[in-house]
Formats: C-alpha cells, sequence, structure tokens
C-alpha cells in the first residue's frame, strides 16, 4: 500500500523560493489585468510609542481577539506586537495550505527525537509547524471549524477554574462566530453576528457524500453538528473561510478595525524578553527586536502574552517566570516558581489511508496550485478545487474499545485523480509533553519533546482507528459502488511485516506519525495562571492563548483559543473599569 503523506506535509521539502516561483506567473498576470492584490499597507505605519496602556504580544487568534477588543475602548492605547509578516494571497488560498509549511509563514520547529513515533523523519523527529505571521497559526492551519464537547469545558470549571463550565464560554463561541451554514441559521449553538466566518467547503466532492453513506451503513450518525457533539457521526466540514478565501485571525479581527488609531500593530517584531520588576513581581514592559534594533516598550496597565503554546512558556521562562531548577540551571534569575511548559498536550494520529477508486476527478497537487483557470475560479468565484483545505472535506467520530474518541479525517482530493485519503486522529490521547529552554538565548527555539505511542492505549486506538477506515471503505456498499479499495502496495518501511495485519498498522503508526498542531496546556489554568488567566504571583501579566487551556479538548484548537480570547477580553476590560 502506498501512504500518500504529502497532502498534509504538501511537499515540506520547499522553499520559500519555490512558493513564490509557483505563484509568480499567476500574479503577474493577474496584475497585468489590473486586479489588485492586497497589500501590506496599514501594518508598522504608525510610530512605536514609548508607553501604552496595554503591549500584546502575538498576533495569533488568542491576541488578535485581545488587541481588537480592548482598543474598542478609544481611551485605552493597544500595541500589538508580531514577530512574523502580514498575510498575502498565498495564505488566502485554503488548498495551498500545505505549501505554507515550508515558508516564513512558519516558525519551522521539530520536535525531539522519540522512540516509538516519527519514525518516517529524520532523526525520528517530527515537524511542528506553527504560524508565524498576522493570524499565528491560522495562516497556517487546516481551517476546521470545532469547538470540543460540553464536558471538555465542564471539567475545567470542576478543576476549580469558575466561569469556565460550558454554559460560560458557549457565548463566546457564539459571539466570535458568523456561519453561514443554512442548516444552522436557527441554531441556538451558532450565531450569524461574530467576526469569524464560517462554511461548508465551497467544493463538493462527491466522494464526500459517499463518506456519509458509508458511516451511516457502520451505524453512524449522518450529517451530524460536530461543533455540538463530536461523537458517533459523520459530517461535511465547516471551515473558517469566505467564499472560499480563508479567514485568519487578523482578517477577522484586525483588519476591520485598521484605522482604530489607539490600535498600534508592529510586525517583524521579535519580543525576546517580558520586563517584571523582581521585587515588586510587576510586569513593566517588553524588549523586542525589530529592524535588528533593540526596542523597550512600557505598559500602564497589563502585558497580554498571546505568542501560543511553544512560545508563551519560552517568553514566560526567558523573563524569570518558570522551574526554578530549569531556569537556575540557565543562568536565568527567577523571579517566580511556577511550572511553566510542562503538561504539554497534542492530537495526534496517522497521515494518511490511500484508498483507489475506479473514477477519475479532481486532484490537488502543484499543477492544480499553478492552473490559471482553477486559480481564477478560486480568486474571483471562490469555486474549485482551490477551495478545499487540504484536500479535506469530511469528518467522522467514533469511540474506541477503550472508551477513548477518535476523529476520521475523510481527504476526498488527493494527490492523484483516482484516489482519496483518510487520516486518524486521537482526540483524547494520553501522551504528554514539555517545553524547556535550550539556553538563555531568546533568539534560539525551544526544546519540544513529546512522548508519541509511549502509552499503549495511544497506540491501539490508533490501530484500531485504521481498521475502522479500512472497513469503512471496503465493507460498505456505498463505496463498493466505486470499487474503492485500500492500496495494495504496502508501506515500504513496513514491508517485514504480514500486511494488514495488527503488527503492519502497529508499524505504520509509528512510522507516518502526524501531529496535527494543537499543541496546549503549557501555561495550565490552576498552575501558572488564575481562572482570569493572569499569571500566579505575577502583577500586570496574563496569557491569552491555547497554552491556558488544563487539558486539551476534542478539537482543532482555532475556534476555542477564539473563545479564550474573547473571554479573556470581557475579564480585561472588566478588571479595568473596575479599578478607574
Amino acid at each position: 500500500m502506498k501512504i500518500i503523506v504529502i497532502i498534509f506535509v504538501f511537499f515540506i521539502s520547499s522553499t520559500t523560493s519555490i512558493l513564490v516561483e509557483l505563484f509568480q506567473s499567476i500574479y503577474g498576470q493577474y496584475l497585468q489585468q489590473g486586479i489588485p492584490f492586497r497589500e501590506n499597507t496599514f501594518l508598522g505605519n504608525k510610530p512605536i510609542l514609548r508607553e501604552y496602556d496595554f503591549i500584546v504580544i502575538g498576533a495569533g487568534p488568542g491576541g488578535s481577539v485581545v488587541a481588537n477588543r480592548l482598543s474598542e475602548q478609544s481611551n485605552w492605547s493597544v500595541l500589538l506586537l508580531e514577530a512574523g509578516q502580514d498575510e498575502s494571497v498565498y495564505t488566502d488560498i485554503p488548498g495551498a495550505t500545505g505549501f505554507l509549511e515550508a515558508t516564513d509563514y512558519n516558525w519551522g520547529y521539530t520536535a525531539e527525537p522519540v522512540k516509538n513515533g516519527c519514525l518516517g523523519f529524520k532523526n525520528n523527529r517530527c515537524p511542528w509547524p506553527k504560524g508565524k505571521g498576522m493570524g499565528g497559526s491560522s495562516i497556517i492551519n487546516a481551517m476546521f471549524y470545532t469547538r470540543g464537547k460540553k464536558e471538555d469545558y465542564d471539567t475545567i470549571a470542576t478543576l476549580g477554574n469558575d466561569g469556565w463550565a460550558y454554559s460560560d464560554v458557549l457565548p463566546y463561541f457564539l459571539k466570535s462566530e458568523n456561519n453561514s451554514v443554512p442548516e444552522y441559521r436557527n441554531s441556538p449553538f451558532h450565531s450569524q453576528k461574530g467576526n469569524l466566518h464560517v462554511e461548508r467547503v465551497r467544493y463538493h466532492s462527491l466522494l464526500a457524500d459517499k463518506f456519509i453513506e458509508a458511516g451511516g451503513e457502520l451505524g453512524l450518525n449522518k450529517n451530524i453538528d460536530f461543533t455540538v457533539n463530536p461523537e458517533n457521526g459523520v459530517s461535511r466540514l465547516q471551515v473558517t473561510t469566505l467564499n472560499g478565501h480563508r479567514v485568519s485571525a487578523s482578517k477577522a479581527y484586525i483588519r476591520p478595525v485598521k484605522n482604530r488609531q489607539n490600535l498600534h500593530v508592529a510586525i517583524f517584531s521579535h519580543v525576546t524578553r517580558i520586563l517584571i520588576d523582581p521585587k515588586t513581581k510587576k510586569a513593566t514592559g517588553v524588549e523586542f527586536i525589530k529592524k535588528g534594533k533593540h526596542r523597550t516598550v512600557y505598559i500602564k496597565k497589563e502585558v497580554i502574552l498571546s505568542a501560543g503554546a511553544i512560545n508563551s512558556p519560552q517568553l514566560l521562562m526567558l523573563s524569570g517566570v518558570g522551574p526554578k531548577d530549569h531556569l537556575n540551571n540557565l543562568g536565568i534569575p527567577v523571579i517566580q516558581d511556577l511550572p511553566v511548559g510542562q503538561n504539554l498536550q497534542e492530537h495526534y494520529g496517522t497521515v494518511a489511508l490511500e484508498f483507489i477508486v475506479n473514477q477519475t476527478g479532481p486532484s490537488l497537487n502543484k499543477q492544480t496550485l499553478s492552473n490559471i483557470h482553477l486559480f481564477e475560479e478560486w480568486f474571483k468565484y471562490g469555486r474549485g478545487p482551490l477551495t478545499v483545505p487540504m484536500g479535506a472535506d469530511g469528518l467522522g467520530y467514533i469511540r474506541s474499545p477503550s472508551g477513548k474518541e477518535i476523529e476520521l479525517i475523510f481527504v476526498p482530493l488527493s494527490e492523484k485523480p483516482n484516489a482519496f485519503l483518510m487520516a486518524t486522529l486521537l482526540l483524547q490521547p494520553d501522551a504528554r509533553g514539555s517545553v524547556t529552554l535550550k539556553n538563555n538565548n531568546s533568539l534560539h527555539p525551544p526544546i519540544m519533546s513529546y512522548g508519541y505511542y509511549d502509552s499503549n492505549t495511544d497506540l491501539e486506538d490508533n490501530v484500531y482507528a485504521l481498521k475502522y477506515a479500512v472497513k469503512l471503505v471496503e465493507e460498505t456498499q456505498a463505496f463498493k459502488d466505486l470499487a474503492a479499495k485500500l492500496n495494495p502496495e504496502p508501506y515500504p518501511n513496513c514491508s517485514h511485516v504480514v500486511f494488514r495485519s495488527d503488527d503492519y498498522w502497529v508499524c505504520l503508526s509509528k512510522h507516518l506519525t502526524n501531529t496535527y498542531h494543537h499543541q496546549c496546556s503549557t501555561c495550565r489554568m490552576g498552575d501558572v495562571v488564575n481562572n482570569k488567566l493572569q499569571v500566579i504571583g505575577i502583577q500586570g501579566l496574563r496569557v491569552v492563548d491555547s497554552s491556558v487551556l488544563p487539558h486539551i479538548p476534542s478539537a482543532h484548537l482555532y475556534a476555542p483559543t477564539l473563545m479564550v480570547g474573547e473571554k479573556a477580553a470581557d475579564m480585561i476590560r472588566s478588571y479595568w473599569s473596575k479599578s478607574q
């Protein structure tokens, strides 16, 4: 069986220059026709002041929301610092998503070597793409709109974090959402008033219908709303696009308010340290590098750290907030001893099984992306295969014998015109990891460790999911109508074991390990921050991103992180309104 990994890590050996070359002819032709492409004309065109009421570090989903909401208060000044660049036409194309991991829009992180997974990667090290630019990881993610389960949030509250039960956070999911899926128009669980546009994938493959039919044959509920209850069902995707164009956090929350005079945005601004007075334990400002120059900006009220589950703990530790022994070993003065960077959680699984069908359909590859007619269909009309994120348009939810829930990702548009893919994602993995510092140099990446398949339960669950995916295709009438079958060519590195045996699926799991870039819990509530997201023991410093979640929800983390941002903004406004 030939396994096509390329649809998710999508030409990972490409470089930024290759991406530019790929689109240069298209870009040039459209310029000649007088069709303008968006330019980053507003970012960085305001002078950086010496002092602001609030400094927000990171323009990802958490930071973009907070910067927008706090700057609604016209008498508050807000500086948003982003290490990367602005978005471009490249980041807008859902079908081009995989290319972006090999560009400057990605921090380019790689996790530490592991013994039970990532065997198909160099030195057993899985790549950990994280977005670098306006929008953070929402400019390179697969745009799936999921929220998780009610229990995910009720559990946060039962851990002692008042105000984070499902009934508390649902209004913030609704506040952020603008959902145009017709059947959810009158649903109490959806909204049409928020900043984040959500729609069905604009290109409808008949294979996606077959996926839903096949799920029904196996007893799964068809056409479920997985944003409300991701369990025992199948559905087409809800994605964060508008007319087939990506809606990043920056596009949703920063561009609409670009003319606010009290909001300053500084791109290419790499934060190196949060300034914290060691005596008063109060945050006073931020140090960063812009255009090779070291800058310092001070705060009147708060620093909001929204750099994500990898960079937020890194910055805290560099600033003297973290595990005492670890900081002492690196010569960093300890201001507050907290378990920063511990308990890292992440979704992972296998990408991806390839199935062959007896019909020819659209494919998603380099040729598709460089086709001027398909590009025009996407750019002008929001139609065609380029609107399909990573080629995916289907989610399934199953429960393993261990009782854990697993997501199946259906990819009707693969690299080949007569094939489709299916990937597995463990929604409740046992695996844990950490983020630690390599040294005290803020320009060096941190050390990221994660225990892929250290738990037998995780491995058994993934094997179950792979076998279920094969069953869904080969034992249902829906796919028999297309003569669909698993590609009979074994994965080369697993050819030493019997094809389709449990040992084969174990081997496949360990070689084709895929991380879904849903890292969280490294600054978790109750340990590093309180339920108001204030760093414990430090004044004037909050963390607002996925790192504050005490455990990983059964969701892709874009929507949950926007929720955290919306809720945090209300808590910050309430706090300072009472203080004045």
